[in-house]
């Protein structure tokens, strides 16, 4: 394998759909914390008009719904009709009616001024141009909203390991990772980026988000990563091995601890 991507840039031409709407559930419940982080930061609350941007599955939609109540308006876009059509299931399932629709971010299919919060988690990490998507996001919140951005720094990912060769497996995964995602960093540059874009009163809060041994392979394409290195002679078969033993021994006694950093930083349009 001489590339990797994750598969987000162009979800309805993925070999694997089905696995990346799977891999969104996962991530939304190992993302939690952070989330209801930023529901506080935003002040959301009943009555409230809430767009989701880049929506996937729609647990979060279903979610929102919850919190906006039966007054309240939730509407979600993403660019892909199988992740759409996933979140019209779940919206269906949970019977809430929610507006969803395949859109893309730099062209939301909404009028000026439509929401009072406008949301992006995790969605911003996969664009070239970050910059441009936030200026569209501000024109569909009204004056006096809050926009919210929710996204990690890939780079300050980590996981507890006590010898050095486990430690520079790690790094070479690390280093797969950072180079297969368009914007990695994404999460420490949300806040200047929001100054820049002209939003005020902008608030930040940065979590440590416990990944569990069960999601750890997963949420980082761990497989891959170490596939991809091995393949660039980065690291040998072997020591691939050896490390993702080590990772399961380390949970066999108790011993495994992982962790992403998560960035939400809320601005008022």
């Amino acid at each position: 394998m001489n590339k990797i991507t994750t598969g987000f840039s162009d979800v309805d031409a993925s070999e694997r759909p089905d696995e990346l709407v799977s891999y969104l559930g996962l991530l939304a419940r190992v993302t939690v914390g952070l989330r209801r982080e930023g529901y506080a930061l935003a002040g959301l609350r009943e009555g409230q008009a809430v767009l989701d941007v880049g929506c996937g599955a729609g647990e979060v939609c279903v979610e929102l719904t919850g919190l906006v109540g039966p007054k309240g308006r939730v509407a979600g876009v993403d660019l892909s009709a199988t992740m759409i059509d996933a979140a019209r299931a779940a919206a269906g399932a949970a019977g809430h009616a929610i507006d969803l629709r395949v859109a893309s971010v730099y062209q939301l299919p909404f009028a000026d001024g439509t929401f009072d919060v406008v949301r992006a988690e995790r969605v911003l990490q996969h664009l070239d141009d970050p910059e441009a998507a936030l200026r569209e996001m501000m024109r569909v919140t009204r004056r006096g909203g809050q926009v919210l951005l929710v996204d990690p720094d890939h780079g300050q990912s980590s996981v507890a390991l006590d010898r050095p060769e486990h430690r520079r497996v790690f790094e070479a995964a690390r280093r797969a990772l950072l180079a297969r995602i368009s914007n990695p960093h994404s999460g420490v540059r949300l806040r200047p980026m929001m100054l820049r874009a002209g939003l005020h009163d902008v608030r930040q809060r940065v979590q440590a988000l416990e990944v569990p041994h069960a999601a750890f392979g997963r949420a980082f394409f761990l497989d891959q990563l170490l596939e991809k290195s091995v393949a660039d002679g980065v690291i040998t078969a072997a020591e691939a091995g050896d490390f993702v033993a080590e990772l399961a021994a380390r949970e066999q006694r108790g011993e495994f601890f992982a962790l992403a950093i998560g960035y939400s930083v809320v601005g008022t349009r």
